[in-house]
Parts: structure tokens; sequence; C-alpha cells
């Protein structure tokens, strides 16, 4: 097989829901170092719970025929953050019974967001992670499925609602295609950082590529520490609790160490992975409080002052051609094999 000397450029957005600020900010670096739309310099973009809206925002023609900015995301994080976890006096018993948010706001925001943008909008190949209860198996949204098989031509605000839908915030959601049923849920409970899922979609989707750069950002680093005396006597009920947050924080990190080990075996594929230690701001992924949304926002700031040339060096690679030869919104039918 001949093998093309161009590098496909991957993009990929960890989950971590209003800590969805975080690549915001970071991809508005980005965007602002590159001078130009991400969707043109990268061959495919990726993203799992609030990384996959961001990566819907990004990649499709949802915005009055354009895709989003990231500060334009990074306001509708900031606007509509508040909303989406909104709290109230009965929230602790209602979290013990059903879902800790109702999903019409959240659903609201993304149909206003989206309108009837579909997926085949995509101005680049898109990859969206949710999990099917139904089957017990990972699902995938890709944009360049619908070439041949174009009942997967989905909503694009659909296609976020499933992949935000974290388990005990928020209710799965109900996809039908015909007699298909699905009950479908954040794809981070099995791939939060959705780097490596990027990857290989990206060496599926061009077979004659060996070069690969591959962005990864991530939302922060949680420091959770919680020591074996707090979690010894833990039961069902307090591992409730905790179960979300360290199962995607685990995944997100063998991500890092797996596609470290493959990418740093290979001569001219990179891998840069952009995550901030969370010091200032909470954890949690529903702390839309006015004052964790300014520490959210400052420690995206301070992190960039810290990795300012490690991005410059980052941004003069994407500048170069995309490693694709798909020109734009016309690329589907150039990879109806994938």
């Amino acid at each position: 097989m001949q093998t093309n000397e161009k590098t496909i450029h991957v993009l990929s957005i960890d989950g971590g829901g209003i800590r969805g600020i975080i690549p915001a900010i970071i991809l508005r670096a980005l965007r602002e170092r590159v001078g130009t739309d991400l969707h043109r310099v990268f061959d495919l973009i990726a993203g799992t719970s609030t990384g996959g809206i961001i990566a819907c925002a990004l990649a499709t023609a949802c915005h009055g025929g354009q895709p989003y900015q990231p500060g334009e995301l990074l306001e509708f994080y900031l606007g509509n953050g508040p909303g989406i976890f909104r709290k109230h006096w009965y929230t602790p018993l209602r979290q013990l019974l059903r879902p800790k948010y109702s999903p019409v706001f959240l659903e609201g925001i993304l149909q206003s967001a989206f309108g009837e943008t579909r997926l085949s909008s995509a101005l680049t190949p898109l990859l969206v992670s949710s999990y099917d209860l139904q089957s017990q198996t990972p699902f995938f949204f890709k944009s360049h499925k619908i070439a041949r098989d174009s009942s997967y031509d989905w909503e694009v605000w659909k296609v976020a609602r499933a992949t935000s839908a974290a388990p005990t915030f928020f209710p799965p959601f109900h996809l039908q295609r015909g007699r298909e049923d699905y009950a479908l849920v954040d794809g981070g409970i099995f791939v939060n950082n959705p780097a490596m899922a990027a990857y290989a979609e990206a060496r599926r989707l061009y077979p004659t590529h060996t070069d690969f750069l591959i962005v990864s950002i991530g939302t922060g680093d949680r420091r959770d520490d919680i020591r074996y005396a707090r979690a010894k006597r833990w039961g069902l009920l307090c591992w409730a609790y905790q179960i979300v947050p360290v199962m995607m924080d685990s995944v997100s990190e063998a991500v890092d160490y797996e596609l470290d080990s493959i990418i740093g075996s290979t001569v001219r594929s990179r891998h840069y992975r952009f995550q901030p230690e969370l010091t200032i701001a909470a954890n949690a992924m529903d702390n839309a409080s006015p004052k964790n949304l300014e520490n959210l926002q400052q420690q995206a700031r301070a992190y960039l002052a810290d990795v300012c040339q490690r991005l410059e060096d980052v941004a003069t690679q994407l500048r170069q051609e995309r490693g694709s030869a798909m020109p734009g919104i016309g690329y589907a039918a150039d990879v109806a094999q994938a």
C-alpha cells in the first residue's frame, strides 16, 4: 500500500460538564494562533459529553451556515451553565431517587443552539461518543457514516443531548431509528477522553497515511484525594456519589498513557495533551456558581500562560495543509467506506 506523507490532524475534547469552559478557552487561544476556523485545519474532530457538544459546535454548519467560534462557546457555558445545573432546596432528596437535574432546560438550549442542523452538515469528519444501555455497547455518532447510510443523519441537538446524558445527573436520551431503539447515556462512562478512539477512527478513515498529529484537550485534572480511611466503609449509596467522576477520570488518564506509548513509538506522529490541574476551580462537573465560573476561567488563563510556547508549536504545525484532500463540506463521498 502506498503511503501519504501528509500529516493527519486530529482534535479530541474531553467530557467534564461545566468544566467545558476550560477547553473553550484553550481552543479560543489555539484558533487565534492558527488564524482560521478549526474545522479547516483538523481532519477529524472528536468529543465526549461536554466535549461532544463543543465538537458538534466547531465542526457543523449549525450557526447561520457556519460553525460556532470557541469564544462563542465560552459565552454559551457562562450564560447557560447556571440554568442547566440549577439547584433547588429539594435537589439532595431528588438525586436519591431520580436524575439530579431535569433535562428540559438542557434540551431547550441545545435545540436553540443547533436548530434543525443535521449531522450531514459536518465540515470535517465528526466523531461523538455515547453508550447504549439497551445493547450494553458503545455508540459512536459518525458524520462520515452518512454517505453510505442516510438514516444516520441525526439532528445535531440530539447528538449533543445523547453524549452529555451523564448518569445520575441527567436521564438517558431515547433515540429511535426505524425499528432500532436506543437508550443513550454519556460516552464518558467508557471514553471520557476520546483521543484514543479518535486516533483509531482516523487510522480507519485515512488508511494510506502514517503520520498523525493528535491534539487532546482536557477539562481539568481533578484532585479528589480520596483516602483509604474515608473509602473503606463505602457502600452503594456513598459510591453512587463518587463512581462517575472516579471512573471518568481514570479512563482519561489511561488514554493519556496509552497514546503516549503508541504515538511515542512512531517516527513522526505526535500527541499533545493540554490538561490543567484544578487548583482553584471546583472538581464538580455541575458547580455553576458565579465564583466557580470565574475560577474556571482563571484556571484556564493561568494554564495558557504556562503552555504558551507549546500551544504555538501546535499552531505552527496546524497552519500547514490538512493531511486529507477533503475539500470541506464535500468530504462525505470520499469516506463512504468508513
